[in-house]
């Protein structure tokens, strides 16, 4: 159970902080990619606002500028890290440091006039190729490749800017990786710090129920000599004046008391981890259907509709004697809890890689709210009625921590006053 508290803070704490990761990843890759659309957008609507481009030198005094307002001033250390400039960059120094090409086409949709000044490298065939995509696809503007274009309309026919966007995605690229590095060496030094605190942190919780299984488990120990000393006691007694009301009685609350001293030991030993399972391979139809078989006298004493539904030859690997215990708690509950001439069947059905127990009754049933806790020590549903059929409500945790040992699960479903039903689900081997 400690260990479970700790590896539940871990994950919330990892949780959390995966989560600020991705957003803050998520928010800087967003902001990147919409500044790069800004930068390219703003170049090509200045080519075509100007209805092209020259650059006889890199003199900035020889370009037009455009308004501000057309096109957003960046920082440069976005696109181009290590460059230390405090100013932003201008409309025409933007041109100067992108790769672009642009072509005009008149009516008759013949190219008329081509600028690749910007664009070195590219083959004739290839801006072919790319004209011809970005008048196919239909759109104003858009991607093809590595290059982002615009189509506008002009007094002559369209003239199509290209744009090419490999530097900026590049940069894009290595800082996603960078990010991704720094955020897993984050993320496992916080792990170690993580592990760390939860440790801290369940520290007096741990003592605290370390005390209380001690006691459990010492306390058991201790009751265990002296119950049996009046259990002897008793019998002794009864040879000698024979039968008595209050020594009947006495005997009685002896052995219930060896009882529930037997199941605080078991509870103990479960949470120590020292349940001793010995696994054998075992015929588990025989051994519940002989369970089953165990209590039908005792329901139809009680004039209990006792039924059994139990599929044959199916073999488990488990502790036989635990399991014939889980039975005898689960059957034994579903009696002492179903309604006069109430129904009770107990099922086994071999499923796709699991085995499936079954115990059901009808009677009192479970609420919903009562589902969560049932398997809670000491937990008892109805107090009055607990307390008449001689219950002490550990039954059910014993029967948890049987299932919890053979790797199991067990579940509760019902409907209040009318049903209730107990699955156990244990894995094939």
């Amino acid at each position: 159970m400690i260990r479970r508290l700790q590896i539940k803070i871990v994950v919330v704490i990892m949780g959390i902080l995966l989560l600020v990761f991705a957003a803050v990843f998520f928010v800087l890759n967003l902001s990147l990619h919409r500044a790069s659309e800004i930068r390219t957008d703003g170049v090509m609507i200045f080519i075509i606002e100007n209805d092209g481009f020259e650059l006889p030198s890199l003199d900035s005094s020889i370009i037009p500028s455009l308004d501000s307002s057309i096109i957003p001033s960046l920082d440069p250390s976005i696109f181009m890290p290590g460059m230390n400039r405090r100013r932003p960059f201008t409309n025409t120094e933007m041109i100067h440091g992108g790769r672009f090409f642009y072509v005009k086409i008149d009516h008759s949709g013949n190219v008329f006039e081509e600028n690749t000044i910007m664009m070195f490298g590219i083959e004739t065939d290839d801006r072919q190729e790319y004209i011809k995509s970005a008048l196919n696809s239909g759109r104003q503007k858009g991607d093809i490749e590595s290059l982002r274009f615009r189509i506008a309309e002009k007094p002559y026919g369209q003239m199509i800017v290209f744009i090419e966007r490999t530097i900026d995605d590049f940069f894009i690229e290595r800082l996603n990786w960078i990010s991704i590095w720094a955020a897993g060496i984050v993320c496992i030094v916080l792990l170690c710090l993580t592990l760390f605190l939860a440790k801290w942190i369940v520290a007096p919780v741990k003592n605290s129920f370390e005390r209380q299984r001690r006691f459990i488990s010492d306390a058991s120990h201790e009751l265990k000599t002296p119950l049996t000393i009046i259990g002897a006691n008793v019998d002794v007694l009864q040879n000698e004046i024979s039968e008595n009301q209050r020594l009947a009685h006495i005997k009685l609350q002896s052995e219930r008391m060896n009882g529930l001293v037997h199941d605080l030991l078991i509870l103990a030993r479960a949470d120590e981890g020292q349940m001793g399972i010995i696994r054998n391979k075992m015929d588990l139809s025989g051994e519940i259907l002989n369970t089953a078989l165990e209590f039908e006298s005792r329901a139809y004493e009680e004039g209990k509709q006792y039924s059994y539904n139990i599929e044959e030859n199916i073999i488990y690997a488990g502790d036989e004697k635990q399991i014939k215990q889980l039975m005898n708690i689960l059957i034994d509950n579903a009696i002492r809890h179903s309604d006069a001439h109430g129904q009770i069947e107990v099922s086994l059905r071999a499923e796709s890689g699991h085995i499936r127990i079954s115990v059901f009754n009808t009677g009192v049933g479970v609420s919903s709210n009562e589902q969560k806790i049932i398997f809670e020590r000491f937990y008892r549903t109805d107090e009055s009625r607990s307390r008449e059929t001689g219950g002490y409500g550990i039954g059910l945790s014993i029967a948890k921590a049987i299932v919890d040992s053979h790797k199991g699960k067990i579940t509760v479903s019902g409907e209040y006053m009318k049903w209730i039903r107990f699955d156990v689900v244990l894995m094939q081997y």
